[in-house]
C-alpha cells in the first residue's frame, strides 16, 4: 500500500524547474566528468602499456609502478563516467513522447 502512495505522490507531483544556475551547474559538473573520464583513461593506458614494456626490458621496480598506476586510472575512468552520465542534461521531450505512447497503449 505504501508503494502506491509513493507512485501516485510522484505522479501527482509537480514538474520540477530548473533555474538558468541550476542548469549551468550540472553541465559544468558533466563536463568535469568528462575530463576526469579522460584523465582515467589516459592514466589507465599509459600504465598498462609502459607498465609492459618495463617487464618485458627486465626493470621490475618501474613495471610495477606503472602497472599499479592502472587500478588508479580505472578509479578515475569509472568516477568520471559516473559523474558525467549524472549530471548531463536530460531531453525530456523524446521521455515525454515514449510516455504519451504508453498511455495510449494502456486505454
Amino acid at each position: 500500500m505504501a508503494l502506491q502512495r509513493s507512485a501516485v505522490r510522484s505522479r501527482l507531483a509537480p514538474p520540477i524547474r530548473q533555474t538558468a544556475h541550476g542548469f549551468l551547474f550540472m553541465k559544468n559538473i558533466a563536463r568535469l566528468g568528462q575530463i576526469i573520464f579522460i584523465i582515467g583513461l589516459i592514466i589507465s593506458v599509459v600504465g598498462f602499456v609502459l607498465g609492459f614494456w618495463f617487464m618485458f626490458q627486465d626493470n621490475d621496480m618501474w613495471a610495477t609502478r606503472f602497472l599499479f598506476s592502472v587500478p588508479v586510472g580505472f578509479m578515475f575512468l569509472f568516477t568520471g563516467l559516473a559523474t558525467s552520465v549524472m549530471f548531463s542534461p536530460r531531453d525530456e521531450t523524446a521521455l515525454n513522447e515514449k510516455r504519451s505512447l504508453q498511455d495510449l497503449d494502456d486505454d
